[in-house]
């Protein structure tokens, strides 16, 4: 039988697509353009104006100050409306049978072009399908296998300004191109940065630039006599103290620069041995932080650490030009919370019976598990600058809060979504979503947005109720069972 390490190398081969932050080794980098000063400036973030040209600015409360030409600024929580959702959707993509361009497997991406093109990447078929604005397909491109313009595991696809699509393998760690008229102009491989560095696609930054967390494993050499116990041990990260990198590559795969560094995903992991077959299975720490990053197409970089309800911003040219904060904390967690965390996890499957549940829950009595619910899990910046920040909530919430703020930092309110909703793009005060149904099927949505109208529900809903509507939501968010 191989040596430990010499296993875990062929086992990380087909782990590494699924695979959350483990230890990581310092990466050489670039030329370094972007400074991080100060604590917990793991956000960066784009400012905007409202979602609509109806929406009228809400007075602000906020406390500016600077530090080092660093603005900072520092919110009161508010349970205001920022916008709300029309009832019906102006246009609908997708169907449960019809023809195979509106049928999707597993929708990965959703972006709108500078002419209305609606591009959307389909990981299940690999295909790229080309939508006008009236919802009529166009073009399809890309497909299934390894081949020059085809993928294994599409992770998205991008218009540039000129028309162009920039898409992503994250099986395969390629980056393809093609030309406004669907002909492939060129497939290249990331390169690096590191010796065995675990690269996961997030976006297009820039007109040809793109955006990557990048963590590099430490593994034990092949020479190393250490047992499988001990290499494993080098995966684990249970506290969350690896580090993840942020970089830029060019559009042929090479590194650019550095953006910054971001925690690590807290996990653990667990192997079974059989001959010479590895099981290996790494799980994230239940409520455990994600620290997320996004990107606007004119470069800005927007990242949170997903610990405090915290941003900042980098402009486009790589300065940290602001640093944002809502002063609340996220809720305390509980014995309940674990348990509706542990029975949503089959994710609409087939419940857990108390007995796998009850085992769950002595495994994860092993586990640093954190005391408080992570704060936000997920960026979006908007086509006027906006950042939507959204918050942490466990599997079987009815609805999402989405915390907005403007321009300058303040805080403009709430925008409670259904959690069947996947935001893909705010511009023109119209949301692009990926919508799931209850049999899983997903269409592409556009809705239009209203200006304020009231206050959001604070109350904590029960996961008991029925899926909420396709139309204006209040905020009953779940907190615990």
């Amino acid at each position: 039988m191989p040596g430990a390490p010499e296993v875990l190398r062929i086992a990380l081969s087909a782990l590494a697509s699924s695979a959350r932050a483990v230890s990581a080794a310092p990466l050489p980098q670039a030329r370094r353009r972007f400074q991080t000063t100060g604590h917990w400036l793991w956000g960066a973030v784009v400012s905007l104006a409202a979602c609509g040209d109806n929406v009228e600015p809400a007075p602000t409360s906020a406390r500016f100050a600077d530090s080092a030409g660093v603005a900072i600024v520092t919110n009161p929580p508010s349970g205001a409306v920022h916008a709300t959702l029309a009832p019906e959707p102006i246009l609908t993509i997708g169907v449960i049978d019809g023809p195979d361009e509106v049928l999707f497997g597993r929708i990965a991406s959703v972006a709108v072009d500078g002419t209305g093109r609606l591009i959307v990447a389909d990981r299940q078929s690999g295909e790229i399908r080309i939508f006008d604005a009236a919802g009529a397909h166009i073009q399809t491109v890309g497909g299934s296998g390894e081949g020059p313009g085809e993928f294994r595991s599409l992770g998205g696809a991008w218009p540039t300004a000129e028309g162009a699509i920039v898409a992503v393998d994250t099986r395969l760690e390629r980056i393809t191109r093609f030309d406004p008229g669907g002909e492939l102009v060129a497939t290249s491989t990331f390169k690096g940065p590191g010796d065995l560095p675990m690269i996961r696609p997030i976006r297009l930054a820039g007109p040809d630039t793109f955006l990557s967390r990048v963590l590099s494993l430490n593994l034990p050499s092949s020479e190393d006599a250490v047992s499988l116990d001990d290499a494993l041990e080098s995966l684990a990260d249970p506290l969350g103290t690896s580090v993840e990198y942020l970089v830029l590559y060019d559009l042929t795969g090479a590194v650019i620069d550095t953006v910054a560094t971001i925690p690590g995903e807290a996990t653990s992991i667990s192997s079974q041995s059989s001959g010479t077959n590895v099981s290996i299975q790494l799980m994230r720490v239940p409520f455990s932080p994600v620290p997320v990053a996004t990107a606007s197409p004119d470069g800005r970089v927007a990242v949170t650490n997903g610990r405090s309800y915290e941003f900042s911003l980098y402009d486009p040219v790589g300065t940290l030009e602001r640093i944002v904060r809502l002063a609340d904390e996220p809720p305390i967690r509980t014995d309940a919370h674990l348990e509706a965390w542990v029975r949503s996890s089959t994710g609409g499957r087939k419940p857990m019976d108390d007995a796998d549940v009850e085992a769950a829950l002595r495994r994860y009595e092993t586990m640093p598990v954190p005391d408080r619910h992570p704060a936000w899990n997920s960026l979006h910046i908007t086509d006027r600058g906006e950042i939507w920040a959204r918050r942490f909530a466990i599997r079987g919430a009815e609805t999402l809060l989405h915390d907005v703020f403007g321009v300058d930092g303040s805080f403009l309110g709430q925008v409670a979504l259904p959690s069947s909703f996947r935001i893909e793009q705010i511009s023109d005060g119209k949301l692009t979503v990926v919508s799931t149904d209850d049999l899983g099927v997903q269409r592409v949505e556009v809705y239009e947005l209203t200006g304020p109208s009231g206050t959001v529900d604070p109350t904590p809903m029960s996961s008991g109720r029925s899926p909420a509507s396709r139309g204006s939501v209040s905020a009953n968010v779940l907190q615990g069972p």
